[in-house]
């Protein structure tokens, strides 16, 4: 297998392995920064249509086309996260970009966490998931211990879990593969190297890096993405799907079981 891109065979082998070893393999999905029922949503429905994958798509409230995305999403199983709150850059200069940096009033933070889950409630119901996902996919860590309180039972952002319950009554299940090279193209990195990287995602996992117990969250962007990416994800998603040891799983399967 070379570094940037795997073939079906190396996927297959390294499912197997992690099977052997009595592993899960747990796969969920989630797709970020949904906020209307644009054209780049379209290939992303169809793609949870014809596979049966749940995606667990995270809104963000504030500035929400609530009506466009009712109409669009009923019939469909889609579950909704809480993408933060406005998607609003509150990091200092020099700073990564967070929403919700240690920087911030605690009450500020507070409030937009609960008001964010507030309107996605209100507006989707129980397709709703108390599920909180910060942009960029950074939190400070004394909100964290905060969410709980906002009415949120779990948290995902990327990267192997520190530990499964940050917080009291707080579940955390977060993504690790994400499809798209921020530090490159800022497209579509190819099904090759989504594999490739599934496959380093299972050996630390194997290796105790990674928690056994933790589905392997896949990261999507619609935003970015074009029709010939979900075609390839598609053809991803069925590879995983065709071995006997994978389960796709909806978001409610990881945060509320």
């Amino acid at each position: 297998m070379s570094e940037s891109a795997a073939s079906p065979d190396e996927l297959r082998r390294a499912l197997d392995a992690s099977a052997q070893a009595g592993r899960p393999l747990d796969f969920w999905w989630r797709d970020d920064d949904l906020q209307r029922p644009d054209a780049e949503l379209e290939p992303l429905l169809a793609l949870a249509g014809s596979t049966g994958w749940v995606p667990g798509l995270a809104v963000v409230p504030d500035g929400m086309d609530t009506e466009g995305l009712k109409a669009r999403l009923a019939g469909t199983d889609a579950e909704l996260l809480v993408h933060g709150f406005a998607h609003r850059n509150h990091a200092g200069a020099g700073e990564k970009k967070c929403e919700f940096p240690g920087t911030r009033p605690m009450d500020g933070m507070c409030r937009d966490a609960a008001e964010g889950f507030r309107r996605l409630n209100a507006a989707f119901g129980r397709a709703c998931l108390p599920c909180f996902v910060p942009p960029w996919n950074r939190i400070a860590p004394e909100l964290i211990a905060e969410l709980t309180a906002c009415g949120f039972t779990s948290l995902s952002t990327f990267g192997p879990r520190r530990a499964a319950e940050p917080a009291p009554g707080l579940k955390c299940v977060n993504t690790h593969i994400d499809v798209i090279d921020w530090r490159g193209t800022r497209r579509f990195v190819g099904i090759g190297a989504a594999r490739a990287a599934i496959i380093r995602h299972l050996a630390a996992v194997r290796a105790g890096a990674a928690q056994a117990e933790e589905p392997c969250g896949l990261l999507t962007h619609h935003l970015i993405m074009v029709e010939q990416d979900w075609r390839e994800l598609g053809t991803l998603a069925a590879e995983l799907d065709a071995h006997e040891a994978v389960r796709l799983c909806a978001p409610s399967d990881c945060f509320c079981s």
